[in-house]
C-alpha cells in the first residue's frame, strides 16, 4: 500500500495545554511494505511541537497521595466511579478505598502485602516445598459492574487473580476468583473494560474484554492469553470449545520478547478495540526498527477471533518527527468545532492519543508529548480498506504471524467468506 494515509485531524498539545490547536494537513507518513493489518499505510495524524513560554522543567513521575494518621503515602493505580451513587473506588498498592461524592473516605480495605510465588496457582500453592514470600499487591484492574452492583478488582498477586467487592460496601468479604487474568508483576500491563458481545443470535450479553502483557514470572503464565472476553459472573472464558475460542495468544516462539503493552480499551458500533504499543517487528534480530503503536480490533459478534486485526496508529509532527509510543488514549463525542474540522457530525465517536517519542528504539519515552486526534469512522475506513485487500488478493496474509490459535493460520479468508 505504500503511500501515505492523510491527516485525520491536528490537534496540538506541547508540554502544557497553553499550545493546544488544531493545524492544517499531515507531513508525509514513512513508506509502508505492502501488507494486511499490523503495518498497511497507517492511520496517521500530525502534531506541533512548540515550546511555550521558555525553558520546560524535565518532567517526573507523579503519584496521588493520600495522608493516612500515620504519615503514611500510598501510591494510586486507578479510579472507578458507579454512576448511579456517585461514589469513588481508588486503588492503591496494597489498599482500596471508597469515597462518597464529596471524597470523604467512607470504606478502607487491605489488599497486601500478601503471601506469595509466581510458581503458585492462582488457587495457592500445591507444595509445601515452594517458598513464598510477602508480596506487594499493585493493582491491575478496577472496575465498576453496575449491572451486579460489584467492583471488579484484580491485582499483581495470585497470578493476577481478581475479587469481587460489594458496591457501597467494599469491606464486606469479597468473593475471590481463582483465575489468572491481570499481569503478575509491578510493571507489566493490564487493560480490561466491560462491552458487549453478540455470539449467540438470540441477544447479547455484557462481558470483560481484557489484554493482558505476557510475564515469563513463574509457569503458569503461559496459560493466559493476550486477549480474551471474560464473562463477568465468574471471569471463565465466553466460548472455549474445541471450535471456539474467546481468545488471542501471542505465538510462544515469540512471546518472551514480543512483549504488547496494552494501553486502552473501548468498544464502539459493531467492534471491540485496544490500543497496543509493540515491537515493529516479532522477529528477534529486527530489534533496530523500534517500537511502533497500533489498533487491535475484533467483531464483537466473533466467538473466536477470525476478525481480529490490526492497524498503525501514527501521530506525526509537521517537521516530520514521529511520535510513535502512545502513553494514554481515550474516546469522546466529537463537539461542534472538533466535527468541522474532521467533517463528521457532533457527536460522533473520536479517539484521542497523547503520544511520546522513543528514546532511540526502546520503548523509554522521552520527555516531551503531542496529542492526535483520530476520528472512528476513518478508522473504520482504513480497516475496510485493509481487509478488502485481502479479498481482493492484493495480498495473502495477514502479516501477524506473531498470534497463535485459530484465525484462519493468518490466512486472508477465501472470496464470498466473512470474517465478521
Amino acid at each position: 500500500m505504500g503511500g501515505s494515509w492523510p491527516a485525520v485531524v491536528l490537534v496540538v498539545v506541547a508540554y502544557s495545554a497553553a499550545a493546544a490547536g488544531v493545524l492544517g494537513p499531515a507531513a508525509p507518513s514513512p513508506p509502508q511494505p505492502p501488507s494486511l493489518l499490523p503495518v498497511p499505510s497507517a492511520l496517521s495524524s500530525a502534531a506541533s511541537t512548540a515550546t511555550p513560554g521558555g525553558p520546560v522543567p524535565p518532567l517526573r513521575h507523579i503519584f496521588a497521595q493520600f495522608p493516612a494518621d500515620n504519615g503514611t503515602s500510598y501510591r494510586f493505580n486507578h479510579l472507578a466511579m458507579d454512576p448511579n451513587t456517585g461514589k469513588l473506588y481508588a486503588a492503591a498498592v496494597n489498599h482500596l478505598f471508597q469515597l462518597d461524592p464529596a471524597l470523604r473516605v467512607e470504606e478502607t480495605v487491605a489488599t497486601g502485602p500478601r503471601a506469595d510465588s509466581p510458581h503458585c496457582h492462582a488457587k495457592g500453592c500445591m507444595s509445601p516445598s515452594i517458598a513464598m514470600t510477602r508480596t506487594d499487591n499493585v493493582n491491575k484492574v478496577l472496575i465498576v459492574n453496575t449491572e451486579s452492583k460489584t467492583l471488579i478488582a484484580c491485582g499483581s498477586v495470585s497470578q493476577g487473580a481478581c475479587e469481587k467487592y460489594k458496591l457501597g460496601n467494599i469491606s464486606l468479604t469479597p468473593e475471590f476468583i481463582p483465575v489468572g487474568i491481570a499481569a503478575n508483576d509491578e510493571s507489566s500491563s493490564t487493560y480490561a473494560f466491560i462491552g458487549p458481545e453478540r455470539y449467540q443470535y438470540w441477544g447479547s450479553t455484557n462481558v470483560l474484554y481484557v489484554g493482558t502483557t505476557f510475564t515469563d514470572n513463574g509457569e503458569y503464565r503461559h496459560d493466559v492469553p493476550a486477549i480474551s472476553t471474560l464473562e463477568l459472573h465468574n471471569l471463565s472464558f465466553a466460548e472455549f470449545t474445541f471450535s471456539k475460542q474467546s481468545v488471542v495468544h501471542i505465538d510462544v516462539k515469540y512471546r518472551d520478547h514480543f512483549l504488547v503493552q496494552y494501553v486502552y480499551g473501548f468498544n464502539a458500533s459493531e467492534y471491540a478495540y485496544f490500543v497496543i504499543v509493540q515491537k515493529q517487528s516479532h522477529l528477534p534480530g529486527q530489534e533496530e526498527l523500534g517500537y511502533v503503536t497500533r489498533l487491535a480490533r475484533t467483531c464483537i459478534n466473533d466467538a473466536n477471533y477470525d476478525s481480529y486485526t490490526e492497524v498503525t496508529l501514527q501521530c506525526i509532527t509537521q517537521s516530520g518527527e514521529n511520535y510513535n509510543l502512545v502513553q494514554d488514549a481515550k474516546v469522546f463525542g466529537a463537539g461542534q468545532e472538533l466535527a468541522s474540522n474532521l467533517g463528521i457530525s457532533v457527536g460522533q465517536p473520536i479517539l484521542v492519543g497523547v503520544f511520546a517519542p522513543s528514546q532511540t528504539i526502546s520503548n523509554d519515552p522521552q520527555e516531551r508529548s503531542a496529542l492526535c486526534v483520530y476520528s472512528l469512522q476513518d478508522i473504520e475506513s482504513k480497516f475496510t480498506e485493509n481487509i478488502h485487500m485481502c479479498f481482493n488478493g492484493s495480498i495473502k496474509y495477514r502479516n501477524m504471524e506473531y498470534i497463535s490459535g485459530p484465525i484462519m493460520d493468518g490466512k486472508c479468508p477465501s472470496a464470498g467468506v466473512s470474517v465478521t
